[in-house]
């Protein structure tokens, strides 16, 4: 029995987002349906990232609109579609309209909001959990358990670090989807991963295709030793992966490509590849968070623009954002 697995939003196609489909014969599922934008230094989302996530956004809602099930593997802006407005919000043109589009009617499984958690993810979580009950057909705490569809097995594993050990950024879910053909995993923002125990569990799990987010490097702040683990943790999974796909934080930072190049060449020597998700796409890598100074530098936003992306948040989607 074969598994379909549709990459869909990445920073690799100009948003933040690890959004991804999955079909078997059993069931449709979403896997984090959100993608955001962000400021960066000192400089807004240019015109073209605006454009990026209007497309985003549309691809979202086209397969929500296909699935039978949405997950939610934490409780970042850029993986879920939350149905209430904050200033932090405003990055993912998502209101309550916006995410009942997105979860009604849908089974739901979500990462667990009152155990293993940050603050920050505990308030969202409980909030978006509360007034999600009010539209999916059914929600589940996911974490550490097992769903049936006929011959698809779903497994979400123990929360894994968002990153290092420790990490004040929380934790993760990783989903895994297995059929007598094939086994999947969809593991976000593991940052690599820079644990050894989340390395330990990808590797037991022994994929077939990878979904992984690599090690924020474009962070000035970041441990360099953790990014370091982090990349030698990618170069052992290479060698037991046939497909990963690599992407999310680590391609915020145009220099990380050419680690992407070498991990690919290193995969084939064992049979395997490794691709970013435009590529998988066959589409160019957009990186436009990356390149933001100099998009700003080659097509500076008019006076228009900026004035437009001050409007309400309805008022942004109904029109296109202006050179």
């Amino acid at each position: 029995m074969k598994i379909l697995v549709k990459p869909l939003c990445a920073e690799s196609l100009g948003v933040r987002s690890t959004s991804t489909y999955v079909e078997t014969p059993d069931i449709k599922v979403l896997i984090d349906a959100g993608a955001a934008l962000g400021p960066r230094n000192g400089l807004l989302p240019h015109t073209l990232e605006y454009k990026a996530l209007g497309e985003a956004k549309k691809k979202i809602a086209y397969y929500a609109a296909k699935s039978d099930v949405v997950v939610i593997s934490h409780y970042h802006y850029d993986h879920f579609s939350p149905f209430f407005s904050t200033l932090d919000t405003k990055w993912t043109w998502c209101d309550k309209k916006v995410a009942e589009e997105v979860y009604s009617n849908k089974i739901v499984y979500i990462k667990d909001f009152k155990s293993s958690i940050n603050y920050s993810q505990k308030g969202r979580g409980w909030i978006f959990s509360k007034l999600l009950k009010n539209v999916a057909k059914m929600v589940y705490k996911a974490d550490g358990r097992s769903f049936y569809y006929g011959g698809t097995t779903i497994q979400f594993s123990e929360p894994l670090y968002h990153g290092e050990e420790g990490s004040k950024l929380g934790y993760v879910l990783a989903t895994i989807f297995r059929s007598r053909d094939l086994t999947f995993i969809h593991a976000s923002d593991v940052q690599g991963p820079i644990s050894n125990k989340t390395l330990d569990f990808i590797l037991k799990e022994k994929p077939d295709v990878l979904i992984i987010g690599g090690p924020p490097t474009y962070l000035s702040n970041v441990n360099e030793e953790n990014i370091e683990q982090a990349k030698r943790n990618l170069s052992r999974l290479i060698e037991e992966t046939k497909l990963m796909i690599l992407d999310h934080h680590l391609l915020r930072d145009l220099r990380t490509l050419d680690f992407v190049r070498e991990l690919n060449r290193k995969a084939k020597k064992f049979g395997n590849r490794v691709q970013t998700f435009a590529e998988y796409q066959d589409k160019p890598n957009l990186l436009l968070e990356a390149k933001r100074e100099e998009l700003y530098q080659n097509e500076r936003p008019s006076e228009e623009f900026m004035r437009w992306t001050k409007l309400p948040l309805e008022a942004q989607r109904a029109t296109l954002p202006p050179v």
